[in-house]
């Protein structure tokens, strides 16, 4: 029995019609049939049973995605308290450094960020791109140098290596070479290789069995941060910081 044979085609349709409507916004039916290459009639059956439940908002002639998304989200995001506590750290590791911290975890192969902070306070990651490429990633990256090379091949075979700038690595070789940098120096760096004009430093943290739970990350314009803080100051504050969260981490047993 194939992997194939195990998935129900009613509902990846379902999630083709919301992945167009994340990425068209306000759309009518007849839009959805064109760009996703269906029938009307099956786009306006799956609207019907999306809305019914929440997750689709009908506003006149057009259809928009419903606050059920939202509340499914906030849910992923607070059902672990290892990632409330991921946010306490958050904060500590953009006050050190005077600019913008994350924590994110790797999931089937790319990277969501749960929390963002500019100031005295973790919050709920707001970025409009929150399901990104790990080989464009400080974290993703990060996480890639640890992984095994057969792992590394999945993912790159499953969703490719896409210039989301034109600084992002665009081929296996680049990858591995890159990895193998993450594992001599022991932090990651994104060099405005997934938004143009931001520089970024990140690390992974662990359990204390060794699992990598997500990572931190810290950032800024690149008009601002020179190399001496990228690839100095930024790994300094993540390996000061990381593992005070990893001890309590421990000390709470909450893994």
């Amino acid at each position: 029995m194939t992997e194939d044979s195990q998935l129900l085609r009613t509902t990846e349709t379902s999630l083709r019609v919301i992945e167009a409507m994340r990425e068209g916004g306000d759309v009518t039916p007849a839009q959805l049939a064109s760009t996703l290459d269906l029938s009307r009639s099956t786009v306006y059956k799956h609207l019907h049973t999306l809305g019914k439940h929440g997750y689709v908002v009908a506003d006149g002639a057009e259809y928009r995605l419903g606050g059920r998304f939202y509340d499914i989200g906030m849910f992923v995001r607070n059902r672990e308290k290892i990632h409330e506590l991921a946010g306490k750290y958050v904060v500590e590791i953009a006050d050190q450094a005077n600019e913008e911290s994350d924590f994110g975890v790797e999931e089937n192969g790319r990277v969501v960020t749960l929390f963002d902070s500019v100031g005295p306070s973790a919050q709920p990651s707001s970025r409009i791109e929150n399901y990104e490429y790990m080989h464009t990633t400080a974290i993703g990256k990060a996480v890639l140098a640890r992984l095994p090379e057969s792992r590394v091949d999945e993912i790159v075979d499953r969703w490719g290596l896409p210039a989301v700038t034109d600084r992002a690595i665009a081929t296996r070789d680049a990858l591995e070479t890159e990895l193998a940098a993450v594992r001599d120096r022991g932090c990651a760096v994104n060099d405005e290789e997934s938004i143009p004009g931001k520089r970024v430093a990140g690390t992974v943290a662990e359990d204390s069995a060794g699992d990598i739970i997500g990572g931190f990350t810290v950032s800024g314009p690149a008009y601002r941060i020179e190399d001496t803080d990228l690839h100095g100051e930024f790994p300094d504050i993540l390996d000061r910081v990381v593992p005070e969260f990893e001890a309590e981490l421990a000390s709470q047993d909450l893994v």
